[in-house]
């Protein structure tokens, strides 16, 4: 076959020699050898080759005897991959032990492939025709192996000499979370347990990049890490961008560096924004809330009227979610069902120990439903309710959505209904021992709704907020420039590809919860609010919406 035409084909058929091997081996690094391999035997037969029938079958015969002796090489490979059996190239001087580290460091980079060759050559002093025949790989190949890995170690070893090597200095996610709903796998603090997973996602989040350049970036050898990546991008926390023989590798999660200029106070804006609500919105609200003699339906223990205002507060901030976006197209499907932006804070060793306690923590709004009319024929069984909850300083709460299963609101339900003898003693002492219920009392605030007939219980915190407060124009006026200033602020801490997410979350920033310490820290100021007791502050930023 004329070499323009053989030339021709060989690219043709190179996506499909390393779909083919990517399909036997499950393992990118692997793949990339033996696809490597069938590409040249492939190529130097077809330069041999004449009158080809089919090229098709002519190139999977190939393909799948390079794949059977890959196969056959491969245990005797793994007998030579321990980094701490390599030993410097004849030309480095022993006594130089830093220059022996470094090399030998640069070695655990190269694939396994390059390795073995590598040690094969320079340590059993084979050469490119002994260490084809006993891997059964043509001399080009072999050739091309030492060449390739001898031009990575000189890059490699100038890299450190010139102390310019890109390694991160580690980092480690604090804060990590979700916005969306968790599978049965859990969120990011299930997938992200170890700094390394940590680290290999901050290493792809501001530029794309590939296995070799990510190792590199972590300083791993890549044959650590090449499994872990595949289990983050299996999850969807990274994207693979492409199906190339290299393909490249981007992290789509909402990373907050804490380490550089971001500034969760946004220079005093979050707090004028509190102070703005405060003087503009809440006063109105805490008029009407308390001149209504029923107090729009919210109850609680003893009808505390203090406790019921921080309440008032969580429930105020859900009008004030008044502009539209498509949150719903921006969340990633993971493939346990869950459906959520991975989110976490980006910390290093030394920021977390110089690091002052975020007064103002706050998760988001965490919604709970339970509804059995359907499934359940006893009355006094059946239970429809909605709750929703924050977690600040000023609850005695943080562990969040794992605390906070909606089997404990339905045992609630159970308990208002029917007393402790409709629920078992784990239900009630988990009751107990969250506050929920004290000295036989329930604690949380509650009210009872009535439910049109189209209408689900999901949802009835919104519509019951929004039925009860208006939001004046200066107010609105005021959340959109909120927004605004928000995003700009925000997005240049954060790569361009998550943008849109970063639009999302900044939008409807008056509405969030993280602005609740804030509002109640100034009202407690003003003496709008109370200190609460206690066996309050287990219980308070938690409203359940029964029919």
């Amino acid at each position: 076959m004329e070499k323009a035409i053989a030339d021709k084909l060989i690219f043709q058929y190179m996506n499909k020699i390393f779909g083919f091997a990517l399909n036997k081996l499950r393992n990118i690094d692997q793949a990339q050898e033996l696809a490597s391999d069938i590409i040249c035997e492939v190529y130097s037969s077809f330069l041999k080759s004449d009158n080809i029938a089919n090229i098709d079958g002519y190139v999977y015969r190939i393909s799948r005897n390079v794949y059977s002796r890959y196969i056959g090489n491969l245990q005797k490979i793994r007998q030579f991959t321990s980094i701490d059996e390599m030993i410097p190239a004849p030309e480095i001087d022993d006594d130089d032990l830093e220059m022996q580290e470094i090399l030998r460091r640069e070695i655990g980079f190269l694939s396994e492939r390059q390795r073995l060759v590598i040690y094969m050559h320079y340590y059993n002093k084979l050469s490119a025709a002994e260490i084809s025949k006993k891997l059964n790989i043509s001399q080009g190949t072999v050739k091309w192996h030492l060449s390739d890995a001898r031009s990575k170690l000189k890059e490699g070893i100038n890299m450190n000499i010139n102390e310019q090597n890109t390694d991160i200095n580690p980092i480690i996610f604090t804060d990590m979370g979700h916005s969306g709903g968790a599978g049965p796998m859990g969120d990011t603090q299930d997938m992200f347990d170890s700094r390394l997973k940590m680290n290999i996602a901050w290493a792809c989040y501001h530029e794309p990049k590939t296995l070799p350049e990510i190792a590199r970036a972590v300083g791993v050898p890549q044959v650590y890490i090449a499994d872990v990546l595949s289990k983050l991008v299996e999850y969807a926390y990274i994207d693979k961008l492409d199906n190339t023989k290299d393909p490249k590798y981007r992290t789509n999660m909402y990373l907050i560096d804490v380490r550089g200029k971001f500034n969760y106070n946004y220079n005093g804006i979050n707090d004028k924004a509190a102070e703005f609500l405060c003087e503009k919105y809440f006063p109105e609200i805490f008029r009407n809330f308390e001149n209504d003699p029923d107090h729009w339906g919210l109850t609680c223990d003893r009808n505390d009227i203090n406790f019921l205002k921080y309440n008032v507060v969580m429930l105020a901030l859900s009008p004030l979610q008044m502009f539209e976006n498509d949150w719903d197209k921006l969340l990633v499907k993971r493939p346990d069902g869950g459906s959520f932006i991975a989110t976490a804070v980006v910390n290093d060793d030394l920021s977390i120990k110089d690091q002052k306690e975020n007064i103002y923590w706050s998760c988001g709004f965490m919604t709970r439903t339970w509804d059995n009319f359907d499934e359940i024929d006893d009355e006094s069984d059946k239970i429809s309710v909605e709750s929703v909850s924050v977690d600040c300083r000023y609850s005695d709460r943080n562990d969040g959505w794992r605390d906070n299963p909606s089997e404990d609101w339905a045992a609630l339900a159970k308990f208002m209904k029917n007393g402790k003898e409709k629920i078992s003693p784990e239900e009630y002492k988990r009751l107990c021992d969250k506050g929920y219920v004290f000295e036989d009392r329930v604690q949380p605030a509650t009210v009872k709704i009535t439910l049109s007939k189209d209408e689900d219980i999901s949802n009835s915190w919104c519509r019951f907020a929004k039925e009860k407060i208006t939001v004046s124009d200066e107010v609105k006026k005021f959340a959109k420039h909120m927004d605004d200033v928000i995003f700009e602020e925000d997005k240049k801490h954060f790569p361009k590809h998550m943008h849109e997410v970063v639009k999302a979350m900044s939008m409807n920033h008056l509405g969030a919860g993280l602005m609740i310490p804030r509002i109640v820290e100034k009202l407690l100021e003003s003496g709008e609010l109370m200190p609460l007791s206690d066996i309050q502050k287990k219980s308070v930023f938690s409203i359940l919406f029964y029919k």
